[in-house]
């Protein structure tokens, strides 16, 4: 079980980001498969992985990544219940889920708790493109070197 009180205590304000992506998907192969993508978008991306909710939780807390994106389903505990975990951390991150299963109460579910995307598996590019448009028209900043 994750310890929610070391998120809430975890993460100033003004911490730097330490990596510009981190994707947490118990899935090698889809986890790959995303940063490809991201890659594709742009090369000087840091991206960082985590197969499961206790190892995205440190590895967040450590790298204050400045988005997420976030399985639904994992073997150790679900996306959504991480999902609040990170928002009392950082109610400003931006985080994305991930999901195979996209019906409309889980995208309804998803974004209610304050995910700022939905991306459905297989993953299409240009998805991946909106996602990081919409990280830029609600930050003013790329992801990125450039950013």
């Amino acid at each position: 079980m994750l310890n929610p009180a070391a998120a809430d205590a975890a993460a100033p304000a003004a911490q730097e980001s330490r990596c510009d992506v981190l994707i947490v998907d118990d899935s090698g192969a889809s986890r790959e498969i995303l940063a490809s993508l991201l890659r594709q978008v742009d090369a000087g991306l840091q991206i960082r992985q985590a197969r499961d909710a206790a190892q995205a939780l440190g590895a967040w807390l450590e790298l204050f990544p400045r988005a997420t994106f976030l399985d639904i389903d994992m073997p150790d505990q679900d996306g959504l219940t991480l999902l609040k975990t990170l928002r009392r951390s950082r109610p400003d991150a931006f985080v994305v889920m991930v999901s195979g299963y996209s019906s409309a109460d889980n995208v309804r579910q998803a974004l209610a708790m304050g995910a700022n995307g939905f991306v459905v598996k297989p993953y299409k590019p240009q998805r991946i493109v909106d996602m990081l448009d919409r990280y830029q028209a609600l930050t003013g900043r790329k992801l990125g070197a450039r950013g």
